[in-house]
């Protein structure tokens, strides 16, 4: 706009004043009113052509500031060209002639508006945030949903199952109050047979079986929160185990990706044991090492103010456990659980291994001192090593005074992205867990029970895997010469 055409305007906005019949108005107030009016002049954009672009241009093509001027449009707007000025301006650090801090100048008074204005709301905004954090208390709540689907069958020499399918559904509600904790609402329904009920055989359980009775349950209530930079609590009134305290290395840990078998998932002897309501820390000394500890109790017995139950005459266990990372690919854990199971609520081993081995003394109260070393070590991306060894020293506590030694163990191999990205393979050998030795001679294990297992897990896409897999039971609970087959193909559905 040319300077002619500016005075047009201004004169023609004088004319309409005096025709409004500001008859009193003072030469003065005539030149403020002139004044007013030059901000339409300032509210014009800014084209390829101008002055202003093309100096700006110049001064970022010379390295002389930064500024990411686009030319995908012919037109900016004064405040879009006012930021990149700023940005300029900001920048600057090379040395710059006589002539282009004079450019920098001229264009800094023609755009000190718009300079000062960015200003005012980046400070602004500087405030908001500040106030955001120091009043962050919004709860976000998180929905999770898993469906399992199985398809299994047994077969052996004398067995009479038939194959059969079965499902398990789960709700997650996940909420955070402070973006460092957790509360954890779990619903849950499922119908899966369980084969030892057919097979006469713990060794033969799933990695999920049993029924809710076509039923949705509360399946765990929890809550976690961080006790400052490397501390973290974990409390709840139901599905809270040992496994939710302790560390479990084992790849394979997982109910619905892991093993296809109860056994192949973790230590028994540590990181099973009476529970459902609990508390537990977990701290971290270092990236190195690290210590958990904690201690959970039947959840159904924990309400009860009968004898025999309640808080402290309950099934409970203990445990402390020490991991330590000497690399990031390699972990080592030390564990020790103590676990008491009161009358009639006996299942040592949570009901894997020969059946003796998880009521060793019938269905008297026992004790149990239990100790696990487990490691799992990433050779390459595409091979993990990995295993653990329980032992347990269980002790009658009623009636009698008897002991028995219980073993199990495990080796585990694992082929992530085996033969496609995001597809996992597994292998499993062990020992489930027997009776090595007994007050009772005739309650020792005989025949060594062996746990084969192998699986493959095919990601479908991101929401839907399927696992097929087997595992062999070579003498199982006392079956001499004896081999029983599990076949099963699982699929998990997840959103």
């Amino acid at each position: 706009m040319t300077k002619i055409s500016q005075l047009i305007i201004n004169l023609g906005v004088v004319t309409i004043i005096s025709m409004l019949g500001s008859s009193v108005a003072s030469a003065n107030e005539l030149a403020n009113e002139l004044e007013d009016v030059n901000f339409i002049y300032k509210l014009k954009s800014i084209q390829l052509t101008d002055w202003e672009f093309q100096a700006l241009q110049s001064l970022a093509e010379n390295n002389i500031c930064t500024a990411e001027l686009t030319k995908n449009s012919r037109i900016i707007s004064r405040y879009e060209f006012a930021l990149e000025l700023d940005n300029c301006l900001r920048s600057r650090e090379n040395p710059i002639s006589q002539e282009d801090l004079a450019i920098l100048q001229r264009l800094r008074q023609d755009f000190a508006l718009e300079l000062a204005n960015l200003s005012a709301k980046v400070k602004q905004l500087e405030t908001n945030i500040t106030q955001l954090k120091s009043n962050n208390f919004s709860p976000t709540a998180k929905l999770n949903g898993q469906i399992l689907f199985f398809l299994a069958d047994s077969f052996g020499q004398e067995d009479d199952s038939q194959t059969f399918s079965g499902f398990r559904t789960r709700l997650d509600f996940g909420t955070s109050f402070s973006g460092q904790d957790k509360l954890n609402i779990r619903l849950e329904n499922r119908n899966i047979g369980r084969l030892d009920n057919v097979t006469d055989t713990l060794l033969s359980r799933l990695s999920v079986d049993g029924s809710s009775d076509n039923r949705t349950k509360l399946a765990e209530l929890s809550y976690t929160f961080k006790l400052g930079d490397r501390t973290k609590m974990v409390f709840g009134t139901t599905g809270v185990g040992l496994n939710d305290i302790g560390e479990v290395l084992n790849p394979f840990s997982s109910s619905g990706d892991g093993a296809i078998s109860r056994f192949g998932r973790r230590d028994p002897a540590t990181l099973r044991g009476p529970g459902g309501s609990g508390i537990g820390i977990k701290h971290e000394f270092s990236k190195k090492i690290l210590v958990n500890a904690g201690y959970v109790i039947n959840s159904q017995d924990v309400a009860n103010p009968e004898k025999g139950k309640g808080l402290f005459d309950s099934s409970a266990s203990a445990i402390a456990q020490l991991m330590i990372k000497p690399e990031d690919d390699l972990a080592v854990a030390l564990a020790y659980t103590h676990s008491y199971q009161r009358i009639n609520d006996l299942n040592l081993l949570s009901g894997t291994g020969v059946e003796d081995a998880n009521q060793p003394f019938g269905n008297k109260a026992t004790t149990s001192d239990n100790f696990g070393l487990q490691f799992n070590w990433a050779i390459t991306s595409g091979l993990e090593i990995g295993g653990w060894f329980g032992y347990t020293q269980a002790s009658q506590q009623q009636n009698g005074s008897e002991r028995a030694t219980i073993l199990n163990g495990a080796l585990t191999l694992a082929f992530p992205d085996l033969w496609a990205e995001n597809n996992f393979g597994g292998i499993i050998i062990g020992v489930p867990p027997a009776i090595a030795d007994h007050d009772d001679k005739s309650l020792i294990t005989e025949e060594t029970p062996f746990h084969i297992e192998a699986l493959y897990r095919i990601e479908i896409n991101k929401n839907i895997e399927i696992t097929p897999g087997f595992f062999v039971i070579i003498n199982p609970d006392r079956n001499d010469d004896y081999a029983l087959w599990i076949g099963t193909v699982r699929t998990r559905i997840s959103f």
